[in-house]
């Protein structure tokens, strides 16, 4: 057991620090190409950080443990909408703007959906392939969203236009960062490796469901790259990428995540509590307050945030009774 849980630690701590540098190198190769923050938020440093899910959750389904895996996609999905806004909001008021809720809620929504209703029985190799046209219709979405704002040549979070640097540092700027990402996906994808081994073998000698040892212990850790990118941004007054990276990471949880374990390792689950009513109204309730709370125009602070943090151990004993 102790060599399991050795192998979890050390499977989360590499996940973390590969995801760190993936999203660093990521957002600087972004600016280079001349992306916007919402782009650089929702798909760039959304889809970055849902990377550990990635790894975790098709990994354990391509090794027969679906469970694990849909077990770390419904945590996180959770940990994104609770755990991660609810942590971040004791260090600032964050504001949801209006136009979030008009384009990026419906897209985390229509994602976290269809995801829910495709485990219910498992997942199916046909399940996966509708849940990746999804994904392509979300990111083109997202894309042309993203281009109205490049179109201005305009930095949201400045109001400037951006100084180019010459073409030559550009040009290496944007090899080093390449380099960086490749190193950082290949952590990722080695990290995922040890943390499933782990996990499955704490499941079994503990007697727990691995799919609340994903929803719970792995969920939480693959969930910590949104936190600290959502902390970090609100620092440096980005709030606007903050509302981005957790609603795309939702995006990319359900529906790229879910194709990949589809697609590739297909079967049915031992266990129907990760998936059941319990987490559905979880999802609902979190969303009900992103929801009032755009409506409402106003920021999400301490108390806001410590109900989202309330929903999240609720839900957290619930599943695990």
């Amino acid at each position: 057991m102790f060599v399991d849980l050795i192998f979890v630690i050390l499977g989360i701590v590499l996940l973390i620090k590969s995801a760190d540098f993936l999203v660093d190198s990521s957002s600087d190769l972004a600016g280079k190409l001349g992306v916007s923050a919402v782009v650089v938020g929702a798909i760039v440093v959304g889809f970055g950080t849902s990377m550990p899910e990635m790894a975790v959750s098709t990994t354990a389904a391509v090794k027969g443990d679906i469970s694990l895996g849909i077990g770390n996609v419904v945590g996180s999905i959770i940990a994104n909408l609770t755990l991660v806004l609810g942590a971040t909001a004791f260090t600032a008021a964050i504001p949801l703007p209006k136009h979030f809720l008009k384009f990026h809620m419906p897209l985390s929504i229509n994602a976290t959906v269809w995801f829910f209703v495709f485990i219910q029985n498992g997942l199916r190799r046909y399940e996966g392939i509708i849940l990746l046209g999804l994904l392509i219709i979300s990111l083109s979405l997202m894309i042309r969203e993203g281009k109205r704002d490049v179109g201005r040549n305009i930095d949201l979070d400045t109001g400037q236009k951006p100084i180019k640097s010459p073409a030559s540092v550009e040009t290496k700027s944007r090899i080093s960062n390449s380099v960086v990402i490749l190193l950082s996906l290949i952590g990722v994808v080695g990290s995922s490796y040890f943390i499933t081994e782990g996990s499955i073998g704490l499941a079994e000698k503990w007697g727990i469901e691995s799919g609340f040892v994903g929803a719970s212990l792995i969920a939480v850790g693959t969930s910590l790259p949104e936190l600290v990118a959502s902390v970090v941004a609100l620092r440096k007054g980005k709030s606007e990428m903050i509302i981005g990276t957790i609603l795309g990471s939702n995006v990319f949880n359900g529906v790229a995540i879910g194709a990949a374990m589809g697609i590739l390792g297909p079967g049915g689950t031992n266990g129907t509590r990760i998936s059941g009513w319990i987490s559905i109204i979880s999802v609902t309730a979190a969303l009900a307050l992103w929801i009032w709370k755009s409506l409402s125009a106003k920021p999400i602070k301490k108390l806001s945030g410590a109900l989202l943090l309330g929903i999240y151990a609720l839900w957290l004993v619930l599943v695990g009774l």
